[in-house]
C-alpha cells in the first residue's frame, strides 16, 4: 500500500517512506507558499506529494529544498515543476547526475566499478523500470551556509550540516513548528564500501541538529516522526559508541568489534543495545577514514 499524506504539524505535511527506496517527502504551508522537502525518487512518487495537497485543497509546491544530491530524493524535481533550492554542492553533482546514463547496462557499469552499491542498482531499477526516463532538474537558487525562506507565517531555515552520508547534506528548520526535517543526515556513509561513521564528520552535525529550538525531527527513511527525546538519546549513544572505540585506542588495544563489545559490557555491566553496536561497527570501519577531507 502507498503511503498517504499526513498532517505532522500546523503547517508540515508528510509523506512517509515506503518501498523500494522512497524517502520522506514534505511541504510546508504558508499563507503566500507551498514549500516541499526533498522531491523524491521519481516522478511517480512526486505525484504522490503533489495528489495527496491537491486532495486536501492545498496549491501545488512554488519551490522545493533538496537535502542532499542522492537519486532517491531528487529525481522527482522535475515532476514538481518548481524553483528548486539547493547547496552549491548538491548543485555541482546535479549537474554531474545530468550527464550520466541510466539503463541497465550503464548501471552494472557502475556496480562493477564499485561506484555504487548493489542496493542502489536493485532500487533504481525497481523504482523506474526499463527503458527509463530520468530527468535532473537544475538547482535555480545556491546557497553555501545557510537560506530562509518566507513562506507566509511560516519560515524555513536551510542550514548546510555535511557529514559522512552526504557532505552536500542539508537539513531543514520549519519555525513556528519546531521541527526538523534531516534528510538522510544522521546515516552512515554509503559509497559502495562498508557502512562507515568518523568522529570528525559525525560530531558537528550532532550539535548543529540538536541547536535548533526543534520537539520533532522527521528523518528520510524512518517510519515514525522523532521527538526530540529521542534524537537526544541518539545523540548519546553515537558518542558513546566514539568514545568507547576511541578510549580502545588510546589503550593500544587492537581494536575489533568483538573486542569493543565485550569491553562495553565488562564497563556497563550490559551488552550494548543492537543500535549502538551498529554504531560502534560503523566507527571501527571509520577510523581509516578519519582524516580525509
Amino acid at each position: 500500500m502507498e503511503a498517504s499524506l499526513r498532517r505532522i504539524s500546523e503547517h508540515v505535511w508528510w509523506l512517509p517512506p515506503g518501498p523500494p527506496d522512497r524517502p520522506s517527502l514534505c511541504a510546508v504551508v504558508g499563507s503566500r507558499e507551498v514549500l516541499a522537502l526533498d522531491a523524491g525518487s521519481s516522478a511517480g512518487h512526486a505525484r504522490l506529494l503533489l495528489d495527496g495537497l491537491a486532495r486536501e485543497g492545498i496549491t501545488r509546491p512554488s519551490h522545493v529544498a533538496l537535502t542532499h544530491s542522492h537519486w532517491d530524493h531528487v529525481f522527482g524535481a522535475a515532476e514538481l515543476k518548481a524553483t528548486v533550492v539547493a547547496h552549491a554542492g548538491t548543485a555541482e553533482y546535479l549537474a554531474e547526475l545530468a550527464t550520466y546514463e541510466w539503463t541497465d547496462e550503464a548501471l552494472e557499469e557502475r556496480l562493477a566499478a564499485g561506484a555504487v552499491p548493489p542496493t542502489h542498482v536493485a532500487h533504481v531499477k525497481e523504482e523506474l523500470p526499463a527503458p527509463r526516463d530520468v530527468r535532473i532538474a537544475s538547482v535555480d537558487t545556491v546557497f553555501r551556509e545557510a537560506h530562509d525562506l518566507d513562506l507566509g507565517g511560516v519560515t524555513v531555515r536551510l542550514q548546510h550540516v555535511g557529514g559522512d552520508h552526504a557532505p552536500d547534506s542539508t537539513v531543514m528548520y520549519v519555525a513556528p513548528d519546531r521541527l526538523v526535517f534531516l534528510g538522510d543526515s544522521l546515516h552512515h556513509a554509503t559509497d559502495g564500501s562498508e557502512p562507515f561513521l568518523t568522529r570528525r564528520k559525525t560530531f558537528p552535525l550532532l550539535d548543529a541538529v540538536l541547536a535548533f529550538d526543534a520537539e520533532h525531527y522527521v528523518e528520510g527513511h524512518a517510519e515514525t516522526v522523532m521527538p526530540r527525546s529521542q534524537a537526544e538519546e541518539l545523540a548519546t549513544k553515537i558518542r558513546l559508541a566514539r568514545s568507547l572505540v576511541a578510549r580502545l585506542e588510546a589503550a593500544g588495544t587492537d581494536l575489533d568489534e568483538a573486542t569493543v563489545l565485550a569491553a562495553a559490557q565488562a564497563e556497563t555491566g550490559e551488552p550494548l543495545d543492537d543500535e549502538t553496536a551498529e554504531l560502534v561497527r560503523a566507527f571501527l570501519i571509520g577510523r581509516s577514514h578519519e582524516g580525509h577531507a
